[in-house]
């Protein structure tokens, strides 16, 4: 009988202390849960500045534009007025990864898109061009800068002052 109860006793012992390791062990896991949960990852990518870098007029008067980024930082509207031939305005707008993670610039996306075939003939002879960021990574804090130029070219057409609207947005992704 004494042999029996201390099996029993051994089995009690063995089990209680097979339950204490299991709660130290459900613990720990949640301690280190709870460390994972609160550094949440961020992802925000957003237009932080459009500067007018540079002006040059082509006759006495000087081409005019206006850029602003608007609400959600994600769009710049921009317009752009040029009066003769050699007219060129340049913009630069800086891409800010504002979150925690990298992100991948996907595209720009241009609204109306001049280098359209459709809307190319629209604003002919001036022509808007873009810096080519496509697939550039911007770790997180960092800066990416994006070049907006708009050109009046020389042809054979009487110049003529023509005033464009124009709209860029950001296509990002986290990587």
């Amino acid at each position: 009988m004494k042999n029996m109860i201390n099996i029993r006793n051994s089995i009690i012992v063995i089990l209680c202390m097979t339950i204490i390791c299991m709660t130290i062990g459900f613990i720990i896991m949640a301690v280190k849960l709870k460390i994972k949960n609160d550094s949440v990852q961020e992802y925000k990518v957003i237009f932080s500045e459009i500067k007018k870098a540079s002006s040059i007029k082509g006759s006495s008067q000087e081409p005019t534009s206006s850029a602003k980024i608007l609400d959600n930082s994600s769009e710049i509207s921009m317009n752009f007025t040029l009066n003769s031939i050699h007219d060129e305005i340049i913009y630069i707008a800086t891409i800010k990864n504002e979150g925690t993670m990298p992100a991948e610039i996907v595209d720009i996306m241009e609204s109306p898109n001049y280098n359209d075939e459709k809307y190319k003939q629209e604003i002919h002879p001036i022509t808007i061009s873009t810096t080519d960021i496509k697939g550039k990574i911007i770790p997180p804090g960092e800066t990416l800068n994006i070049k907006i130029i708009a050109y009046y070219n020389p042809s054979n057409n009487k110049p003529k002052t023509s005033s464009i609207d124009y709209k860029i947005g950001l296509i990002s992704r986290s990587r």
